[in-house]
């Protein structure tokens, strides 16, 4: 849940999931996985592309509302094995990832071991608008992420 005592751009979001700390981070770097949870439910993911490494790139795109496009990218800014990853994320105009990107954040994910549960904590921002919609995205991926980690179980 965000935590609105903080700074009021920056999102930060906590969950514990029911899986090593090593499967959690897996969902984020091997692409065959991450597509499989990234982005709420009602979005299809048509693009996923993700290069796991410091200075590598990744990018998403699809639908959601039925016509409404949209395309995201970015680069990798720290890969820590297992219990840290960061990188930049912006979206491109019009959903077209030959246009413009807009407003650059950065996303920070932390991976807590819990026995054979984790802790996983994200801070996203900073924003120039809120994240009230990052928000609703993030806590439906990650309804999907505990979803497809009980089913990879």
């Amino acid at each position: 849940m965000p935590d609105a005592s903080r700074d009021p751009n920056t999102l930060h979001m906590s969950r514990v999931f029911d899986a090593t700390r090593e499967r959690v981070f897996d969902a984020w770097v091997r692409q065959d996985h991450f597509v499989q949870w990234m982005c709420p439910p009602g979005v299809e993911v048509t693009t996923c592309e993700i290069d796991v490494r410091p200075g590598g790139a990744w990018r998403v795109g699809g639908r959601h509302g039925g016509d409404r496009v949209f395309a995201s990218s970015g680069k990798y800014l720290e890969v820590k094995r297992a219990e840290r990853l960061s990188f930049t994320w912006a979206h491109h105009a019009d959903g077209d990832f030959a246009k413009p990107r807009s407003h650059e954040t950065v996303v920070r994910i932390e991976f807590r071991a819990m026995g054979n549960r984790t802790e996983m904590t994200l801070v996203h921002g900073a924003f120039t608008d809120g994240y009230a919609e990052h928000n609703r995205g993030w806590d439906g991926s990650f309804d999907k992420l505990e979803a497809f980690l009980r089913r990879a179980a």
